[in-house]
């Protein structure tokens, strides 16, 4: 994770770590605040932001039962209610993973709790809510004030919700054998759980329920763009931000069967390849032990379609109430309820410098071995037929100058197929099936050395140039590593 970063600079992240939780204690009140959810009661606290603005901080609100035992896998259930008043005063533990920052495997299965940020629980006007789908490929990222801080947004009257999900195995295991109820996609049936509990439970909190907004980056923005095609979710929010992402990269799949008894070989399973036994040997296995190992389930010509996260969202095997993707995404987005709203969506100006390290080692290989194939990035539909071929020229004649391609063309080409192919294919099904709705587009191309996001400096080190993936962020949320811009600041 920390592929260009020296032993001084990780040093330095992880003392920012703990600065920051102490920086935030010193903005903490002792005010607090008590509100009724459908559920119970929440406590919160009265929080500073870093303007010294205050706001009420609701941490740790279950939106569904800890997806444990039984669960594990499965589709959410909703919370049990309590009695008395339960203490929101603090966020909770992250989903299962290795942290971004440590490189040491963290976490909980115990990851079911969103976080509900407001400067009024009793505003004269209810307030527009916008929900947060954090980023991470799937298999990383938390929605703590470390990295996505409300600061900046309770400058406004907003209603910020920032919610958690289940990631990489835990949140997409899917086997197609209809007794075992593991179709898969467990991580998007909780995002449609916590959008659900937004739903009927902002208005508590200050939030309008009929004015509301869906956001992410990234795997997140993939993330928020499946709720919008999703019949689970209809008139559940009323538009859509998208940030660098789409439901559309090259790693979708109809279906990751083989990725579950490879696990399972990998944590020592010695059965058959049948989903039942395949299952009970999983749901015996530690969460932290199998998250550790799925990466190695990747084949060759995953990695070689720049493949970095094995288990991800895919069509249902099989049709369930929960179920979120009954068919290819593409189909999906023909008839979506969600053609019917407004959408933002777009990207940074230079998102390919985020895949540096990868387009360094296709290029090295390539000069080495005087040849190279490029069918790794053509779109997945025509990978096997007689068009991909005519794809593959059409990207040597536009995105190869010499023989072999450089680093600086890898990455576009890895950008190009990742991002921006399924953006514009996006944009033209809104085109032709949403015609009447509002589409806008966007380019982040702001490049300042005062606010990179963290993630691009732990994967690219300070050194280079260009507006990547994920540095708009730090324009949006605040976050451990940068102090607050002053007001006025150009």
């Amino acid at each position: 994770m920390f592929s260009n970063v020296g032993f001084i600079e990780k040093c330095r992240w992880r003392l920012k770590v703990y600065e920051h939780k102490y920086q935030q204690n010193r903005h903490t009140t002792g005010e607090t605040s008590i509100v009724e959810t459908e559920y119970g009661k929440v406590e919160g606290v009265k929080r500073l932001t870093i303007y010294d603005v205050p706001y009420y901080s609701f941490e740790g609100i279950p939106y569904a039962q800890p997806p444990v035992g039984e669960l594990r896998f499965r589709a959410p259930q909703r919370p049990i209610p309590w009695e008395g008043v339960r203490d929101c005063k603090s966020t909770k533990e992250m989903a299962v993973q290795i942290h971004v920052i440590t490189g040491a495997m963290e976490g909980f299965e115990d990851c079911l709790y969103l976080n509900v940020y407001t400067n009024n629980t009793q505003p004269d006007k209810p307030r527009p809510v916008m929900i947060w789908i954090h980023g991470g490929g799937l298999c990383t990222g938390e929605a703590t004030r470390e990295w996505y801080g409300p600061d900046y947004f309770m400058q406004k009257d907003i209603v910020l919700v920032t919610i958690q999900y289940r990631l990489g195995v835990l949140g997409f295991l899917s086997l197609s054998a209809p007794e075992c109820n593991v179709p898969g996609n467990a991580a998007l049936k909780d995002q449609v759980l916590a959008i659900k509990w937004v739903k009927n439970n902002c208005a508590s909190f200050g939030g309008n329920p009929d004015c509301i907004t869906v956001f992410g980056e990234s795997a997140g923005a993939s993330a928020a763009h499946c709720m919008m095609l999703t019949e689970q979710t209809q008139g559940l929010f009323h538009r859509v931000i998208l940030m660098s992402g789409t439901a559309l990269p090259l790693w979708e799949t109809e279906g990751q069967k083989y990725r579950a008894f490879s696990l399972a070989k990998l944590a020592g399973y010695k059965g058959v390849d049948n989903d039942k036994s395949v299952l009970e040997f999983l749901r015996k296995c530690k969460a932290k032990d199998l998250m550790a190992l799925e990466g190695r389930t990747l084949t060759p010509e995953d990695r070689a379609r720049n493949v970095s996260t094995p288990f991800v969202y895919c069509v249902e095997p099989y049709a369930t109430p929960e179920c979120v993707i009954p068919k290819p995404i593409r189909e999906m987005m023909k008839t979506a309820w969600g053609n019917a709203i407004p959408l933002l969506v777009g990207h940074t100006s230079d998102e390919g410098l985020i895949f540096t390290q990868g387009a360094k080692a296709l290029a090295s290989a390539a000069q080495r071995q005087k040849c190279y194939s490029l069918k790794p990035f053509v779109p997945y539909e025509v990978a096997d037929n007689e068009e991909s071929e005519k794809f593959e020229q059409k990207l040597r004649t536009v995105h190869v100058s010499g023989k072999t391609p450089t680093i600086e063309e890898y990455k576009n080409i890895i950008a190009y197929s990742c991002l921006h192919f399924p953006l514009y294919r996006l944009v033209l099904s809104r085109l032709t099936h949403a015609a009447g709705a509002p589409l806008y587009l966007y380019r982040f191309d702001f490049d300042s050395e005062e606010l990179p996001h963290p993630y691009r400096i732990l994967r690219m080190g300070r050194g280079l140039k260009g507006v990547a993936h994920g540095d708009e962020l730090s324009y949006i949320f605040s976050n451990l590593f940068f102090a607050a811009v002053a007001k006025g600041e150009s």
